[in-house]
């Protein structure tokens, strides 16, 4: 998966029947339509393999874990497509493949022994990959904007510098050769996505929380189920950027304990 083109490995995979065999959530993409409007490329097995060719040159600045996180979730995020793919009015539609992807990539990464990779949970951000992959796309063309909490929010569940990569390819992995590059597809959405992540400072991981137990102790408050109720409460307001500084949040903890 780490080779220049990842798909050539791949299709031998499927040409010597190794996929059919050993990894079935891999064969079940064969024959599997998309629609030719979205997807001139053909079948769900065909865009997988040109999305871990994109993806494959977006990863060389990161760290090997991580760039084993983005190859797995390029190959895993259509997982999804066999089991809802149908035709609903005359085209092809495959709603909720994102979240229909998770079980079979959890036992796809069971198979292949996926957990923790140099100390990074490769298992649990390959699944949050998967069941994300639309999200960049689906921010972009919300009718309403996408207000900062939800991006913050997203953070909390998978990186999103990880996630940009992975939604960047699965845009670009539709692009045949024959296809005139007039109509190629882009990563308009993607760009945006990422650009508003950085503005937000939040490649890796959601804001830090302000307000910690240390300071409901000043408060005078003993440890205690209630801690995490405070905590929470205030941590959501920050995400929506109503709070943005210590004096804010402990205030607002103030509210909850009175």
């Amino acid at each position: 998966m780490l080779s220049a083109r990842p798909s050539i490995g791949l299709k031998w995979l499927y040409d010597l029947g190794i996929t059919a065999k050993i990894f079935p959530e891999m064969q079940s993409l064969v024959g599997v339509p998309q629609e030719p409007a979205w997807h001139p490329e053909g079948n769900v097995d065909l865009h997988t393999m040109m999305v871990c060719d994109e993806a494959r040159k977006l990863i060389d600045d990161l760290d090997h874990s991580r760039k084993v996180a983005v190859m797995l979730g390029s190959l895993a995020h259509d997982f999804g497509k066999p089991p809802t793919t149908e035709f609903i009015d005359g085209r092809i539609r495959s709603r909720g493949h994102d979240e229909a992807g998770v079980e079979p990539t959890l036992t796809f990464l069971d198979r292949l022994g996926i957990h923790t990779l140099d100390g990074f949970d490769v298992r649990n951000q390959v699944v949050q990959l998967v069941r994300y992959h639309l999200k960049p796309g689906e921010y972009y063309k919300a009718k309403s904007p996408v207000g900062d909490g939800a991006f913050r929010r997203l953070a909390r569940k998978v990186e999103p510098d990880l996630l940009y990569r992975v939604a960047k390819a699965d845009s670009l992995g539709r692009n045949p050769d024959w296809l005139p590059k007039e109509k190629w597809f882009g990563s308009e959405a993607q760009e945006w996505f990422i650009a508003k992540v950085r503005e937000l400072d939040i490649e890796k991981k959601a804001p830090d929380p302000i307000l910690m137990g240390r300071h409901l102790i000043e408060l005078g408050l003993t440890p205690s189920p209630r801690f995490r109720e405070i905590l929470d409460a205030v941590y959501e307001l920050q995400l929506d950027s109503k709070i943005t500084d210590l004096d804010q949040a402990v205030a607002e903890a103030q509210k909850h304990i009175h």
